[in-house]
């Protein structure tokens, strides 16, 4: 279906990708991985005809549909916001064609003839079915007025729309997105049955594993591909890494033999003669010794010199190290009380319904618990009104002197900080000047006086998790912190979660990180919260 041979992307002085070589098959599902601003929406769009590459050639076969992070579902409703173009014009060719069928000439039936196969080419016949079905899938309703839907609501029609597009190569960037755990399990399902190939740009571990055969990753501007979905491919890249790291250690080991052998011939060669510890008539055969010896031990270091270049040249490259979390010695956070929270009869009404009616909860040091459920379900007013940001009823008692760290799903906690330094401190004001320099310098990031308007989306990533490494609070309370992160910055999380000593309460639809974080799990939904 698609054939990429050396292409490169070039935008300025910057080079994107180069030297890609990539085939997608008939059929295939290919994943597409790499961190935030590496190049996989610039791939795609290359892949799709919208943009040219700058090196190499790009071959296409059959139908290619794009679903860019860009949103736009113009008026009308839902259903009519996902109804294809093509579909769109074959309806109006079919309906005048129709209209004309009372003239009983020839050239009528001819015309309605052609654009009745038009249609039933198109899908007319069984779209508004089959339009049922992804719109039921996503959770949207196709009557709803388009302009009057949210972010997340707009995005699934995009979604929805490409799904309903035919198509023999879909390419979908981040189609998980604004997808609950449900959607994302019947978006699997959906492309498995289908018979068409699939490239998908995801950071949704769990949703790569179930629908992806293949993994190419973009990674410093080259493209590797693995076998395997995207938990067997990273397995397959550890053991290549750990290759990688035995041959290159191996290999500076044997440099650094090379050249303190070839230091040690260049000194003897270095060594000039010394005439007067010769007797006289010895002092010719002394000067002959000496100059030979001179050039052996010359000969002798730039041979070694002329080993090491080869060396280099056939040497395996330095592993890549990924510096995303704090390695500071910290003190240790005080354990806090075993009761950490405590919630009865907690009710929170919005415009005179109840979001949450009756809640009870119990929380104990140590948990790390996982509020799952439908989008809208809850998730984040229950956070909230535990927070005691939002008005409720009942009663929300945390542990005495519990220290909490809470963090949204769009970085609110940083509102009002202006800094990198301030931000950190936040976080821990403990931290003296040398460590906030330490700290910014482990995770690259600009020094503390640096302002958060500054940073990129990468940077304020490495800061979030930066913060979440120093503090010292005892209860972490997250919604959605993997929202806008990469697959490394998720698993970084991931980590960081799994070794804090305190208490974590995450929302969040990422299933991979829900199933290795949690070892609670509460559905938030219908005004209720039941443990799963």
């Amino acid at each position: 279906m698609l054939r990429l041979n050396g292409v490169a992307r070039v935008y300025g002085d910057r080079t994107v990708f180069e030297d890609v070589d990539l085939e997608v098959g008939a059929g295939e599902r290919l994943a597409l991985i790499g961190e935030n601003g590496s190049g996989k929406s610039t791939l795609l769009r290359l892949l799709a005809g919208l943009e040219a590459p700058d090196a190499g050639t790009v071959t296409r076969a059959g139908r290619v549909a794009l679903l860019t992070q860009d949103a736009d579902t113009g008026t009308g409703t839902v259903l009519d916001a996902v109804t294809p173009e093509e579909l769109r014009a074959a309806q109006r060719a079919f309906n005048g064609a129709s209209a004309r069928l009372a003239e009983g000439s020839d050239e009528a039936l001819t015309a309605f003839a052609e654009a009745e196969e038009s249609y039933r080419l198109a899908g007319g016949y069984d779209f508004e079915v089959r339009a049922a079905g992804v719109l039921h899938g996503l959770g949207l309703d196709p009557q709803a007025q388009a302009a009057r839907l949210s972010g997340g609501q707009t995005r699934r029609v995009m979604l929805a729309r490409l799904l309903l597009s035919p198509a023999d190569l879909y390419l979908l960037d981040e189609p998980t997105n604004h997808l609950d755990a449900d959607g994302a399990a019947w978006l699997e399902g959906w492309i498995r049955a289908s018979e068409a190939a699939f490239v998908l740009a995801s950071h949704d571990r769990a949703f790569l594993d179930a629908a992806a055969g293949r993994t190419a990753e973009l990674e410093r501007g080259r493209l590797t591909v693995y076998p395997g979905a995207y938990t067997a491919a990273m397995e397959v890249k550890t053991t290549l890494r750990e290759a990688q790291a035995r041959e290159y250690e191996a290999y500076r080991r044997k440099r650094e033999a090379l050249d303190e052998e070839r230091r040690r011939q260049a000194s003897k060669g270095a060594v000039e003669e010394n005439r007067r510890r010769a007797r006289d008539n010895d002092k010719f055969l002394s000067s002959h010794k000496a100059g030979r010896a001179q050039q052996i031990h010359s000969a002798r270091a730039r041979a070694m010199q002329k080993q090491i270049e080869r060396l280099d040249e056939q040497a395996a490259e330095k592993p890549f190290q990924d510096r995303r979390t704090v390695r500071l010695d910290l003190p240790a956070t005080p354990p806090g009380p075993a009761e950490v929270l405590t919630a009865r009869d907690l009710t929170v009404t919005r415009g005179g319904q109840a979001v949450l009616s009756g809640i009870r909860l119990d929380v104990r040091r140590g948990d790390r618990i996982a509020l799952t459920g439908p989008n809208g379900g809850g998730k984040s007013t229950l956070l909230a009104a535990l927070l005691g940001t939002l008005p409720h009823t009942g009663e929300v008692r945390w542990g005495q002197g519990l220290r909490l760290y809470a963090a949204g799903q769009h970085g609110e906690e940083l509102a009002g900080l202006g800094t990198v330094g301030e931000a950190l401190l936040d976080a821990n004001p403990a931290l003296t000047p040398h460590q906030l320099h330490e700290v910014a310098a482990q995770v690259q990031l600009p020094g503390p006086g640096f302002p958060l308007a500054g940073l990129s989306g990468g940077q304020r990533t490495r800061l979030s998790l930066a913060r979440l490494s120093v503090t010292r609070a005892q209860v972490l309370v997250l919604d959605e912190p993997t929202n806008h992160l990469d697959i490394r910055a998720i698993e970084a999380l991931e980590g960081l979660l799994l070794t804090f000593p305190g208490t974590v309460l995450l929302a969040s639809h990422d299933r991979a990180l829900v199933g290795r974080v949690a070892t609670r799990v509460w559905e938030v939904g219908g005004g209720r919260v039941g443990e799963v």
